[in-house]
Formats: C-alpha cells, structure tokens, sequence
C-alpha cells in the first residue's frame, strides 16, 4: 500500500465510533435555521391578521344606512256634499294610503264608500295600503293587518 492510504486508514481507525457521521449524532449536514421551519405558520397568522383588521376597519367605517324618508300622505279623499245613503249593492272603488293614520283611513272609508265605520282604537296606528274591493273586504283586511275591532255601521 501506499503511504498516503496507510496514513488515511490509520487515521480512521484512530478516530471511528459507531454513528458519528448519522444524521443525530454531531456531525449534520446542512441544517435548516428555525425560521424556515415555522415560515408557513407565520405567513398563515399574518393574512389572519390583515383579514381581520379588514373586517374590524370595514365595520367601524361603513356608512350608516338612514331610514327613507316618509313618502307623503295620501290626499283626503273629498268630502260628500250630501249625506249618501248606505248602496245596495257592494261598490268596487280604489283607494290608497301611504304612513296615514288610523283614523285618517277610516275617514276616507267613510268619504270614499258613504258608510259608517265605527270601533276605532284609541292607540295611534299607521297604514300603508293599496287596496280595490269594497267596504265591507277593505274593514275585514285592516281589521286582519292591524288587530283591530272595526265595523261597518247599518
């Protein structure tokens, strides 16, 4: 043999232990710094983050949604010159009503129909309301919407 191989051998011999050169023994190669390993993790909670300040600025910031503005009342219904009597058969008519009070709705039944409507609650009500029928149908609807007593007077 060779003197350089002697010399390399010899120095093995000298130096081996049983797994020197594995991974957990002292000597590793190329370690990774604790940074990388816990990268994902990191980038993960920082979109978590920036997603919920998002949120919190959208929620402390959006604009404030105001209530429409009431539309304005119905024009009353002119009042009959002469008292009308009570028709014998049931009169089709149109009336509407947009944020009119109870007792406003009652006076345009009575104008609009020529009939006496009677039982109006003491507590203030609000309408809105499109309605084509009768008297008689339009007093059962309210009656049915409202929870109230109103009746038609012979």
């Amino acid at each position: 043999m060779t003197d350089k191989i002697k010399k390399s051998l010899d120095f093995v011999v000298k130096f081996y232990r049983p797994g020197a050169f594995k991974p957990d023994g002292w000597f590793i190669e190329n370690p990774q710094p604790w940074w990388r390993r816990h990268a994902v993790a990191a980038a993960i909670a920082g979109i978590a983050l920036v997603a919920a300040a998002a949120v919190a600025t959208y929620v402390a910031f959006r604009p404030k949604q105001e209530a429409p503005a009431p539309l304005p009342a119905a024009p009353a219904a002119p009042a009959p010159e002469a008292p009308q009597a009570i028709p014998t058969t049931p009169e089709v008519r149109k009336v509407e009503f947009e944020n009119a009070s109870l007792s406003q709705v009652v006076a345009a039944i009575e104008a609009t129909y020529g009939v006496k409507v009677a039982g109006l609650p003491a507590e203030e009500m609000r309408l809105t309301l499109s309605y084509q029928g009768t008297a008689e149908d339009l007093v059962l609807t309210i009656n049915d919407l409202l929870g109230t007593n109103l009746v038609i007077e012979p």
